[in-house]
């Protein structure tokens, strides 16, 4: 099934990728393709077909998968709303979506949304203007009561702290939403840098990729956005064996617990050098799991 996805993906980015040979501005009318829609976790997946039906197809084959995607033209890209009810925040410069369903979880419906945005009408963007925007979209997932989700396996690390883990130990480290680069660490951060986030049963990865020619600060640069918006089942569901995803409720325990453990003995040596520790930091809450 993973393999399956990752076959989709590229369908999902490629007009993305064409953004490189756009500019100008966005049309002020907004026409049925264009106008905003909403996308959630557990959304059922025909009503959105029946709703959209001009915009979005699905594909999937053979297998207990079924994808839905939408993309927009590169002189009309799309706007989307997302979060839980009462959490949204509206994307613009969206170029592509895709959600996926699986047959086997039938009730959950679509559980994982892939979003794929620009970050300005334009092609070419002044880099300190980039960086002010990117941080300005973090603020608003924030404002509307996300907050930080950092793995079960990593430290609880703030600020400077998580960038400085992420520069030297843990490439894949996620980090701290309320902390904002500055522009010298914002041109040295490498493709798909990710933040996580959590509102009421969902979880949020928002990631930055420059385009790598255009990496002069002295000069305009390219920028893709890239969100991955999915249910709490679908998130923790991927950290269980694939061969028993099946009753992955049953096997959950022991591996929260296993995450945790990983995440015990990186704070004891991190502590041990000195880098503090936050120790105000709450995971979100698992459903139906206890300590």
């Amino acid at each position: 099934m993973r393999s399956h996805f990752k076959k989709l993906i590229p369908s999902l980015l490629f007009p993305l990728i064409l953004l490189s040979g756009c500019s100008g501005h966005l049309p002020e009318v907004v026409s049925k393709e264009n106008a905003p829609i909403e996308l959630n976790v557990k959304q059922n997946g025909n009503e959105l077909l029946k709703e959209h039906p001009e915009l979005f197809t699905v594909s999937g084959g053979n297998t207990s998968l079924r994808f839905f995607n939408a993309n927009w033209d590169n002189d009309a890209r799309g706007t989307v709303i997302i979060g839980q009810p009462g959490h949204t925040v509206v994307l613009h410069y969206v170029s592509g979506v895709m959600g996926k369903e699986n047959s086997a979880f039938t009730s959950e419906r679509i559980t994982d949304w892939k979003i794929a945005t620009g970050i300005a009408q334009t092609r070419l963007i002044d880099h300190d203007e980039a960086r002010r925007r990117f941080f300005g979209i973090l603020q608003s997932f924030l404002d509307a009561g996300w907050v930080r989700a950092i793995p079960l396996g990593d430290p609880r690390l703030r600020g400077e702290a998580a960038l400085h883990y992420l520069k030297t130990q843990s490439p894949t480290y996620t980090l701290d939403p309320a902390y904002v680069l500055p522009l010298d660490e914002w041109m040295a951060l490498k493709d798909r840098t990710t933040w996580s986030l959590y509102a009421d049963r969902a979880y949020l990865d928002i990631s930055i990729t420059r385009e790598r020619s255009r990496n002069d600060i002295d000069k305009p640069g390219a920028y893709l956005i890239f969100y991955s918006f999915r249910s709490e089942d679908d998130r923790l569901r991927a950290m269980i064996d694939p061969m028993k995803r099946l009753y992955w409720r049953s096997e959950l325990a022991n591996v929260i617990n296993a995450q945790k453990k990983l995440r015990n003995q990186a704070e004891d040596a991190l502590k041990k050098e000195n880098v503090a520790i936050d120790e105000s930091y709450r995971d979100p809450p698992i459903t139906g799991f206890s300590d």
